[in-house]
């Protein structure tokens, strides 16, 4: 299922206001992305890699306070299906002021895979499939 880019528009921004009403600094959040390396699983632009960021409507990327609980549990307690895939980041390695930065920061990334409609040769390819074979 997926979500409606306006819904989605809506949804982000009303999430980046949020962060900014809690003081939430979007510039220090993209720099402590790559400065931790979370590029490095979730992509440049949170949409490539291992872990997509963007589209998944996912809380542990929507929700503020599960994104932060779930970086403290991963370090402060035995995950419930253990795995070395994610860094552990307890307080000491990124503050709570500093985890809300990067949750602001991935909060203003946007998708931006084109619709098929707007993608000329695969529009060309899904078209070609719809008329009659000719030999």
């Amino acid at each position: 299922m997926t979500i409606g880019r306006g819904r989605l528009i809506v949804t982000m921004v009303l999430l980046l206001v949020a962060a900014m009403a809690r003081g939430a600094d979007v510039a220090r959040g993209k720099t402590l992305f790559f400065e931790h390396g979370c590029y490095s699983c979730h992509g440049y632009g949170g949409q490539t890699g291992a872990r997509d960021l963007v589209g998944t409507g996912s809380p542990l990327v929507t929700d503020e306070s599960t994104f932060i609980t779930f970086l403290r549990l991963r370090a402060n307690e035995a995950p419930l299906l253990p795995s070395t895939r994610m860094p552990n980041f307890p307080v000491e390695a990124v503050s709570d002021a500093q985890a809300r930065d990067i949750f602001a920061f991935i909060n203003t990334l946007r998708l931006d895979t084109p619709e098929i409609d707007q993608e000329p040769a695969m529009k060309a390819i899904l078209d070609s499939a719809g008329r009659e074979y000719r030999k």
